[in-house]
This record gives C-alpha cells, sequence and structure tokens, in this order.
C-alpha cells in the first residue's frame, strides 16, 4: 500500500530510473486498473491469459505538443521469484494488446488505409504508450534469480543474437539498501 500513494511512487521511479531527479511528479499520476486479460489466438486454438499487477499507473505530463503518456507498473516480492523476466513480459505485454485492441476497434473499413494497414489494424504512425515496470524485491536473501530471459534460456553457442531478450528493473531493498540491476543511470 505504500506504493499506491502518488508521492512514494513518483519517489520510487525518480530514484531507480533517473538517480533521484524529479522528473515525474506526484500530481501527473493517476491509477489504472490492475486487471488485465487477453486472448491469445492461434488458429484453431484459442486461450484466455488474465493477469493482475500490484499497482499502475498513467504519468500524464503537458509537453508542447500536447500531452505525453507513459505506463508505469510497479510489482513487489517478498520472495525470489525465478521466472520474473516472463512475468513482467507477460504484464508488459497485456498493456500493450490493450492499446493494440482499443486502437484496432477505429478501423472497421478500410476506408483511408493501406492494404497492410487494414490487415495490421493498425496505421502505420499509430503509437502505443510505452510500459515501464519495476520490481522491488523485499527478501531478506540477495536476488539470485534471473533479470532477463536470456538467464532463464539454454541458448546454444552463436544463436544469442537472435534470441530476442527481456530484461526486468529490479530493485533490491535488503537492509534498506537499494541495489538497482538492469538500471540504466540518465544523467
Amino acid at each position: 500500500n505504500y506504493w499506491r500513494d502518488n508521492g512514494h511512487f513518483a519517489y520510487l521511479f525518480n530514484a531507480a530510473l533517473f538517480n533521484g531527479r524529479p522528473l515525474i511528479k506526484p500530481e501527473e499520476l493517476e491509477d489504472l486498473d490492475t486487471e488485465a486479460s487477453s486472448i491469445l489466438e492461434h488458429r484453431k486454438h484459442t486461450e484466455s491469459i488474465s493477469a493482475s499487477r500490484d499497482i499502475i499507473k498513467a504519468r500524464k505530463r503537458s509537453s508542447a505538443h500536447g500531452v505525453e503518456f507513459v505506463l508505469l507498473g510497479n510489482e513487489s516480492q517478498e520472495h525470489i521469484h525465478y521466472a520474473m523476466p516472463m512475468r513482467i513480459m507477460g504484464y508488459d505485454y497485456n498493456a500493450y494488446k490493450k492499446q493494440y485492441d482499443s486502437n484496432s476497434k477505429k478501423y472497421k473499413t478500410s476506408s483511408g488505409m493501406s492494404s497492410d494497414e487494414y490487415l495490421s489494424k493498425m496505421k502505420k504512425d499509430d503509437k502505443f504508450i510505452p510500459v515501464i515496470t519495476l520490481t522491488v524485491y523485499y527478501g531478506s536473501k540477495p536476488w539470485d534469480g534471473a533479470t532477463s530471459l536470456h538467464e532463464m534460456l539454454n541458448i546454444p553457442e552463436g544463436m544469442e543474437p537472435f534470441v530476442n531478450n527481456y530484461r526486468i528493473l529490479l530493485v533490491e531493498a535488503r537492509k534498506n539498501k537499494l541495489t538497482l540491476h538492469n538500471v540504466r543511470n540518465i544523467n
């Protein structure tokens, strides 16, 4: 519940992503529904996938050209989750899929669209809101789980450059010290 407070949430993301620079303001944050579901369809097989994030907020910031949006998700872990990269990948996929499904509803006819755009149910210049998920681990043991999809895979020699990777942003809060994993410092 601590991170549900917009001030605490902004502080966490600013500390983890921007070395404490206050680029995310509490007043820019809005709570979103944490429940997400999507349908995976492949020929004769259909599967429903449901997931519930701990917290997700939209950051809405005025800019010279309108409003900038970013979706910020927070997952809290008391125990090491050895499949965390896959779990975060699923949450992020659901957030993008929800945006895609909402956007594609606009295109009921091919009017004003190329054949590729109509087939994609997406215009070439359509853009989605980016998703950033931060995992905070509170456990007493050091995190020894994967922080990327590649760490979960047995990739044959020479194939790694061709296997897509998915990295998680992990903050380890053990012993009141923050250890940042896979976070690129932005100056």
